[in-house]
């Protein structure tokens, strides 16, 4: 074997381990993506549930049981609806900012600045809003003039499973958050 044919056949094996090395890549980023892109599906779907129950809530809910005698005084009423628009529009926003992460059309710091914009309101309503609706309901037993035994027994019961229940939700994003992060570190080493 001659010195030529040794280098011609080093580079045929070089070439073919760059084009695999390639296509490996290509694959370990193809596994990156879907694995972020289902994290941010779950939050996604979950966001917009919420927006729609909340949605419900406010335009059919409460007008049914204001309608059908429940007794509901009117400045409650108005109260909780007038809430329940805020809520909408804070949450309207959150998924305004989920709906313009892609990851095939954006930079990956792009990404991660929707994401920690996101991050950042998820979690300032985690803090805050186990307390705002908290202070509505109290609000709320005072403007009904609701403080009845059973009232206050349902109010505490509701209550304490609402926070088990945003608990094991806040769990569930913080995780889907952190595959996200993780995602995004992953693939900004392939730009």
């Amino acid at each position: 074997m001659t010195l030529d044919e040794l280098k011609k056949g080093w580079e045929v094996l070089n070439e073919r381990l760059s084009q695999n090395e390639v296509i490996n890549q290509r694959i370990i980023k193809e596994m990156i993506l879907r694995k972020t892109n289902s994290a941010y599906d779950t939050i996604y779907q979950s966001n917009k549930w919420g927006l729609v129950i909340t949605f419900l809530i406010g335009t059919c809910m409460l007008p049914f049981a204001k309608i059908q005698g429940m007794p509901i005084y009117w400045e409650t009423f108005i109260f909780l609806e007038s809430f329940l628009l805020l809520g909408f529009i804070y949450e309207g926003y959150m998924f305004h900012i989920l709906s313009r992460f892609n990851l095939h059309t954006m930079k990956v710091d792009e990404a991660m600045r929707l994401v920690l914009k996101y991050k950042k309101m998820y979690f300032r309503n985690q803090r805050y809003g186990k307390f705002i609706v908290l202070l509505i309901v109290l609000i709320c037993m005072v403007l009904q003039q609701a403080f009845t035994l059973p009232t206050i027994a349902a109010t505490i019961l509701c209550t304490l499973i609402s926070i088990f229940l945003m608990s094991i939700q806040n769990k569930r994003y913080q995780q889907h958050l952190h595959d996200i992060e993780e995602g995004l570190n992953e693939l900004q080493e392939f730009e």
